[in-house]
């Protein structure tokens, strides 16, 4: 763990989260820079975007972190504006949905189409900031059976030790899944892939290239879900399956489903479904060339 990505400069001890946070935000600067020039949206749509993807990553993430513990921010209310707690990726993603709203009727584009033009990119920026989790030692993973050489151990000071939902183990956390690796890793995937069908197919109708990600991280993220250890983001079913467990190396009572992200990308993966077979995707010969 190193929360702390620079001790000492001039600016102060530079912190990890924060920093892949903004690189993060950064990396997706050039393919948002090039697919709005190739839609004819003005270059100041970026500060207008940067702003909703700020306002809407703080308050819908805030939002959905406060709605799946509400208890334990109704004791100490200021939490709610604090930068130390988690914030849900699934709140974020929706605040800023809801921001695009206001980017459309500015612009005088379809919501679709601003949704399709993050869409591509988001998970490069996305993938940054899981390591940035990696790095403080939030939204960890399940205890490893076995704890090979390759598993996570969080010492005290770090959010994987201090919420003691693990199993005590000396000095730092039993080996965990470096689940936020694991998905870092499938994002990095799922951008490079979606890239490669946008410069492909060029600019396609509205919705299309968003549904591609609901689809992709969906799946991504019902996979990755198996491997969290962190139960207070809340669990709706309470399933268990020891073959599976073992298969995956984890503890036999792992709870496999409900959680709220699981139920969250259910619903995404239905949704792109829905909308990919409704409209189907024209020859490559007749898309846009850009």
């Amino acid at each position: 763990m190193h929360p702390i990505l620079l001790q000492g400069s001039p600016l102060g001890d530079i912190n990890s989260y924060g920093t892949l946070l903004l690189l993060g935000g950064l990396s997706i600067l050039p393919g948002l820079w090039w697919d709005r020039s190739r839609r004819g949206l003005p270059a100041e749509f970026h500060v207008d975007l940067y702003l909703v993807i700020l306002l809407g990553c703080f308050i819908g993430g805030r939002l959905l972190d406060v709605l799946t513990r509400p208890e334990e921010f109704l004791a100490d209310p200021a939490r709610i504006f604090a930068l130390r707690d988690a914030f849900i990726f699934y709140g974020s993603l929706l605040g800023v949905f809801a921001g695009f709203g206001v980017l459309a009727r500015r612009y005088r584009r379809g919501v679709g189409e601003l949704c399709d033009l993050l869409s591509p990119y988001i998970g490069f920026g996305h993938a940054l900031g899981r390591v940035g989790c990696y790095l403080v030692g939030c939204c960890y993973g399940a205890p490893v059976v076995g704890d090979p050489a390759w598993s996570a151990h969080f010492p005290p000071g770090s959010i994987a030790y201090d919420a003691a939902e693990l199993p005590p183990h000396q000095a730092t956390t039993v080996g965990l899944h470096p689940v936020q690796l694991y998905e870092a890793a499938g994002l990095l995937l799922i951008a490079t892939v979606l890239v490669v069908i946008r410069v492909r197919r060029g600019i396609e109708a509205p919705w299309r290239a968003t549904a591609r990600y609901t689809i992709a991280y969906g799946l991504l993220r019902l996979l990755t879900e198996l491997f969290r250890g962190d139960l207070s983001r809340g669990l709706y079913l309470h399933l268990e399956s020891p073959a599976l467990a073992a298969m995956l190396r984890l503890p036999a009572d792992q709870q496999i489903l409900l959680s709220t992200s699981q139920m969250i990308s259910a619903l995404m993966i239905g949704w792109g479904l829905w909308v990919l077979r409704r409209a189907p995707s024209p020859p490559l010969s007749s898309a846009s060339p850009a």
